[in-house]
């Protein structure tokens, strides 16, 4: 059953979206945040004035140091202290957007309840204006509750958006945080500890099924967690030697009911301002066009169409002499030194945002030869994971990957080295042990394989000489 795809949902005050619940009863439409991100992002407004029963149009409010250095919220003309509704309101809200699942914020800049981080702050009282009040700028009460509540969550104002490269990075923060969210779902629990029972709430890692179509015929189904998926298809089909490289593919998105949404992957990531790589109204189907069409003859005739688990994958071929009858082993120059082998498990794990929720997710890391994080993937199956990170760098046509690691969790398999050896990686670490085959293969290969990096020590099962 396909599952309908989710734009990211993201709150606002309501008065950017032109809603007139300002004071004056007007508004502050943005345009851009209307005309443009609001194509890709569901908007889940907000006044905190209207909503904690001011009212439009209203007197004015200010923000007032009161006794004890307490922040105060006073009615600007009748100075009537509105403090204790807002705060009411603002526990009641916040956790109604908590069962929201925000993927972003978008604030109005200098409200006294919704400003980020330039409201002044009047010390006497008196309503003094902007001009004559100190330099003193603050949170407004609901902005900074917000922050206080979703510690993690991307959130601006839009007079910092006006600054186009601050528009993109919050962008593609929305859109990563959208893509975390997705990797996980909520159950309710009942957790024992001894003769304690307790009724809660536990985040499990999310696992559906991708299938991968060729010029719409099916062709294989993959169980991951979703995010990342025309990453993930490019990799698989890579590991499979149906394509080389990105130019053996015309296009590749995912499916909707009228059929494929079509866009090229030289555009992946979207060149477009909002979109996210692989955001699309069917993410469980994704279609693929080959530019040799022979190759998909030649695929359809081979292809093994089975639902793989995520923990055996969908294998290759079956054995080392096949895997490295048309593949030179490598002969990369690559040189590593033993410190930077040594860190790679803790700098992958400190990435691992949905693990930390989870606890059920494996990932694989590529790095550069100094050690340098260059991409990251996270997946219910480790081969998905390291399908994410190999075809996202196939898409954007930098295989083979001759000065790169390779770093996954767990244990090495087969699958695990032959995607790495297609992909031209000359070293793969893991924390665990590798399999026989896996070693066999890697020695075939050309493949520098160590295992059981822990602390200082690691053990090299191939080609030490990379390692120095």
């Amino acid at each position: 059953m396909q599952r309908e795809y989710q734009k990211p949902r993201v709150g606002i005050s309501a008065c950017l979206l032109g809603e007139r619940v300002r004071h004056d009863g007007g508004h502050k439409r943005d345009a851009w945040l209307v005309d443009v991100l609001g194509r890709d992002v569901d908007w889940v407004p907000v006044c905190p004035e209207v909503e904690a029963g001011f009212g439009t149009p209203r007197e004015p409010i200010d923000l007032v140091r009161g006794a004890g250095d307490t922040i105060r919220l006073v009615a600007l003309d009748t100075r009537r202290d509105v403090t204790e509704p807002m705060q009411r309101f603002i526990d009641r809200r916040l956790e109604e957007l908590a069962a929201e699942r925000l993927s972003g914020y978008v604030l109005k800049a200098g409200s006294p309840s919704c400003g980020l981080d330039d409201v002044l702050i009047h010390d006497d009282g008196e309503g003094k204006t902007a001009e004559t009040a100190d330099n003193v700028e603050s949170s407004g009460l609901f902005a900074g509750a917000l922050r206080a509540r979703f510690p993690t969550l991307p959130i601006e104002d839009e007079r910092r958006l006006a600054d186009p490269g601050r528009r993109r990075r919050f962008v593609e923060r929305v859109f990563a945080y959208h893509h975390h969210i997705s990797a996980t779902r909520s159950f309710a629990i009942v957790r024992v500890r001894g003769n304690a029972r307790e009724k809660t709430t536990d985040w499990a890692a999310a696992e559906e099924p991708l299938e991968i179509r060729l010029h719409g015929r099916p062709f294989a189904t993959i169980m991951r967690t979703p995010g990342a998926d025309r990453e993930l298809a490019s990799g698989f089909l890579l590991s499979e030697r149906i394509v080389r490289s990105v130019d053996d593919i015309g296009t590749i998105e995912h499916c909707t009911d009228r059929g494929p949404e079509i866009a090229a992957p030289h555009e992946i990531p979207a060149s477009h301002e909002i979109a996210a790589p692989d955001e699309s109204p069917a993410q469980n189907v994704i279609n693929v066009t080959l530019v040799d069409e022979s190759r998909l003859a030649r695929a359809l005739s081979e292809r093994r169409q089975t639902t793989a688990s995520a923990s055996c994958g969908v294998c290759g071929r079956e054995t080392i002499e096949s895997l490295t009858a048309d593949m030179a082993p490598i002969r990369s120059p690559l040189s590593v030194s033993g410190a930077d082998v040594a860190m790679l498990p803790q700098r992958l794990r400190k990435v691992q945002r949905v693990f930390d929720e989870t606890g059920g997710l494996h990932a694989a890391g590529l790095f550069a030869a100094d050690g340098r994080l260059v991409d990251v993937a996270e997946d219910v199956g480790r081969h998905n994971a390291v399908d994410k990170v190999i075809g996202g760098r196939l898409l954007r046509d930098e295989l083979p990957l001759a000065d790169r690691l390779l770093c996954v969790s767990g244990r090495t398999s087969f699958e695990i080295v032959q995607k790495a050896a297609v992909a031209g990686v000359p070293l793969v670490a893991a924390v665990s042990a590798p399999s026989s085959l896996a070693i066999d293969l890697a020695n075939a290969c050309g493949v520098t394989l160590v295992g059981f990096v822990r602390g200082d020590s690691f053990n090299i099962y191939t080609y030490p000489e990379r390692i120095r």
